[in-house]
């Protein structure tokens, strides 16, 4: 008697999980194709009425006349604040408390929100700036680092306050909470004493070095309070 012993073909082992190299490019991927929709999803409105604002303080203010360098420190001071808040408006987001499942992550969604709005209020500012430089007398002092560093400090108080407001509430309320703790923010250090002045009323004199020194110092803390802020939702 012959017995025939079937033996089992082997199949080929395969893994079902994707590939990890490839997960990643595709989320960026995505990431790039949110930018278009964001765009026009972004709340421009607040960042287009401090622009024509900001332009009409700095054509109106001394007109036809050379622009007095302590008159220019305090216009760029008020716009680096109001396109700071304004900017707090384009963290409004429809999907901000939305918990199920996205092609995208909330942080990456707030990320280009904060990048589009932040962009364009630096950029506004630096237009401002050169104009206002195009006024000033021949051999004034106008350090754009130094100013670019407060504006830094204002912008990323702003967003970061809209990141959190966000988190709790929608709509524009969230983002006006923000700015009236930027703006409180702002107030309460215009209250120092002297001795411990954060806005020297004339560029490059009196505590001009140690205060700037100080907002060098400050700069990174509401950036890494903003991207806490912009974490997913828990469920």
């Amino acid at each position: 008697m012959s017995v025939t012993i079937h033996r089992p073909e082997a199949t080929p082992l395969t893994s079902s999980a994707p590939p990890q190299a490839a997960a990643v490019p595709s989320r960026w991927r995505a990431a790039g194709l949110l930018v278009r929709p964001l765009v026009r999803a972004v709340d421009w409105g607040p960042l287009a009425v401090v622009t024509a604002f900001v332009a009409a303080l700095l054509t109106l203010v001394q007109a036809g006349e050379p622009l007095p360098p302590g008159d220019a420190l305090l216009l760029m001071r008020i716009a680096g604040t109001l396109l700071g808040g304004a900017a707090a408006f384009a963290l409004v987001d429809a999907m901000s408390a939305d918990l199920g499942a996205t092609a995208v992550p909330r942080w990456v969604r707030q990320a280009l929100r904060c990048l589009l709005a932040g962009g364009t209020a630096v950029a506004v500012w630096l237009v401002a700036f050169l104009y206002a430089l195009s006024r000033l007398p021949e051999g004034a002092l106008f350090p754009v680092g130094d100013l670019l560093v407060e504006v830094g400090v204002c912008l990323g108080i702003a967003l970061a306050a809209a990141a959190t407001a966000v988190r709790h509430a929608s709509g524009r309320q969230a983002a006006m909470a923000a700015v009236v703790v930027q703006l409180g923010l702002v107030l309460a250090t215009r209250l120092l004493p002297d001795q411990v002045q954060l806005w020297p009323p004339t560029c490059g004199f009196g505590y001009w070095d140690e205060a700037h020194r100080f907002w060098l110092a400050l700069l990174p803390l509401p950036y890494v309070w903003l991207g806490l802020a912009c974490r997913d939702l828990r469920r």
